[in-house]
């Protein structure tokens, strides 16, 4: 099940369809593993990988640690969850370790959860 996306955006970017993004989802078999698919359309290329959660929230450190520093910076990173609200926030922003804090506790936070959907009857 997916449980979480990042949308890492540049400033210059026409359309939400040239985002680079990195999905997580949990493993109904392996539930100490995580699938992790990353897709930059710019390269037209998409990786898939297992990590477990401690290899993958190292990735996910890694990662926001890293886009402040390209040499065609990104601007946003849009993190959106199953059971938090979506949030955007600037790419200069990472360079604060408490933000990055917070996005790699959102994140583990969802991928640690079993979630539900359920149908609301109105």
């Amino acid at each position: 099940m997916l449980k979480v996306t990042l949308f890492i955006q540049r400033a210059e970017s026409p359309s939400p369809s040239n985002d680079d993004t990195i999905r997580m989802y949990s493993d109904e078999e392996y539930r100490d593993m995580v699938c992790v698919v990353y897709s930059t359309p710019e390269l037209k290329r998409e990786a898939t990988f297992y990590l477990t959660l401690p290899q993958a929230m190292r990735y996910l450190h890694d990662t926001l640690k890293t886009l402040n520093h390209d040499s065609q910076p990104f601007e946003f990173v849009q993190v959106s969850t199953q059971i938090h609200p979506s949030v955007l926030y600037h790419v200069a922003e990472l360079d604060d370790c408490d933000v990055r804090h917070l996005i790699e506790d959102t994140v583990e936070t969802s991928l640690r959860q079993d979630i539900y959907r359920t149908r609301r009857e109105h």
